[in-house]
């Protein structure tokens, strides 16, 4: 199939405006259909497709990125929410700002070595029981998706899926630690400093209403085995990535997927047939927000093919602007690239986003690293840092929301979250542009 028109982006841009405003426009319907919505724009996508290229082509569009993308992804995820959800870490009477925005620093430099999924579905939980006295928590829930969900995975390639790529594609392991720490201290200390700042004015406010916060507190933690069943999930991830496929009814399929997703289900199942019921109570864990995650990106997942198509096609596609005013004069400007790659990454999936950029920078690892990388560090940056713009700029950003809808935690809006991520992230995104 041939996606040479804008007009196939459509279906996956209804999914994106209808998350930003049915919420502001018809909340009472959006809360008790929301899944049904993207369902009715991948049908919409589906019955053009049918009627454009044919019936038996509705089959291809939605098997390749449902068996190929959205199984694998889903399996994973779930995995990470499902053994998480088995561990309970605890606090007691910890909630003041030393606390919250240590607890966000050292969660974010744990998310470059577990992944920010396995690091942000391990550790909300914990900070929402600490802060359950406090009245605002939402500014907490904003810089926790800004650190540990995305910002902390720029450290190694196990931290975010685009750097994965990279690793796969020849990038060595330690290039990113060694190459883009500077930019992430600089980032996370920025932010850490501006989020002790807000916390503390906010927490002065509660103290007047006489609500009280301490920081006086030791670590409890429940249901250990699951951190060893977190491990085993990385190590699938790491290890089942070899060549060789096998065909099934006329399609072709990869061992190492089909290995790798049965290790997970199996971890899955190992987690909870093994951790006590009374841990995943203590931690209110349940299926609802696993759900929301599975409903919406299965529609992302089949909508946001022919924009992926386009931007392969490059200067031939019909997104060639975007191409041609990285380089403009055939010399790619690294500031541009930055934006380019991270806005896209924003709302699109991020790592083959990051694959697109990675072949249209040479695809040479060897020469990426060395006298291009400063090009290489503009990607790496962007698609990680930027995903932390919207809700779907990187799975865990949703996650986390529905595990505090959970807990009873009033999460922002799709465009109130934006709010928050442009007036706070994209300065500091400006600032980081002009230094590359």
């Amino acid at each position: 199939m041939e996606f040479s028109s804008l007009f196939w982006a459509i279906p996956f841009l209804g999914i994106i405006l209808s998350m930003s405003f049915m919420p502001l426009w018809c909340p009472n319907f959006w809360h008790k259909h929301n899944g049904y919505v993207p369902a009715f724009w991948s049908l919409i996508y589906l019955f053009f497709i049918g009627y454009i290229f044919g019936v038996s082509k509705i089959f291809d569009a939605t098997f390749e990125p449902i068996f190929d993308h959205y199984i694998p992804f889903i399996i994973l995820i779930s995995a990470l929410y499902i053994v998480s959800g088995g561990i309970f870490i605890d606090f007691p009477r910890a909630n003041g700002p030393m606390f919250n925005v240590s607890f966000l620093f050292f969660g974010s430099l744990l998310s470059g070595f577990i992944g920010t999924t396995g690091a942000a579905t391990l550790l909300i939980r914990p900070l929402l029981r600490a802060n359950a006295n406090r009245k605002h928590k939402t500014h907490i829930l904003v810089f926790f998706i800004f650190l540990i969900a995305n910002i902390g995975g720029i450290s190694t390639p196990l931290g975010d899926p685009p750097l994965f790529i990279g690793f796969l594609e020849g990038v060595d392991f330690f290039w990113f630690i060694k190459n883009l720490y500077r930019y992430q201290l600089a980032t996370t200390l920025f932010l850490c400093i501006l989020f002790f700042l807000i916390d503390l004015f906010l927490l002065k406010k509660e103290i007047q209403e006489n609500i009280q916060a301490k920081d006086s507190h030791h670590l409890i933690i429940r249901g250990k085995r699951n951190l060893i069943l977190i491990l085993g999930i990385l190590m699938a991830v790491i290890l089942c990535n070899f060549e060789g496929n096998f065909v099934l009814f006329g399609e072709k399929f990869s061992y190492a997927s089909l290995i790798r997703n049965s290790i997970l289900l199996l971890i899955s199942l190992i987690s909870l047939l093994t951790t006590p019921p009374s841990i995943r109570e203590r931690n209110s864990f349940s299926f609802e927000p696993i759900k929301e995650v599975v409903n919406l990106f299965a529609s992302i997942f089949i909508t946001v093919t022919p924009i992926i198509a386009m931007l392969h096609q490059g200067n031939d596609g019909s997104l060639k602007f975007i191409f041609d005013w990285t380089a403009p004069s055939g010399d790619i400007i690294a500031s541009r690239c930055f934006w380019a790659s991270g806005l896209l990454s924003s709302i699109l999936d991020n790592a083959p986003t990051f694959l697109i950029f990675f072949h249209m920078l040479s695809g040479n690892a060897n020469e990426l690293m060395t006298i291009k990388a400063h090009l290489l560090t503009a990607i790496s940056i962007s698609t990680v840092f930027m995903g932390a713009i919207t809700y779907i700029g990187n799975a865990p950003n949703l996650m986390v929301k529905s595990i505090a809808a959970n807990y009873g935690v009033k999460a922002p809006s799709f465009i109130g979250y934006m709010v928050w991520s442009i007036g706070i992230l994209i300065p500091v995104f400006f600032v980081i542009s002009c230094i590359l």
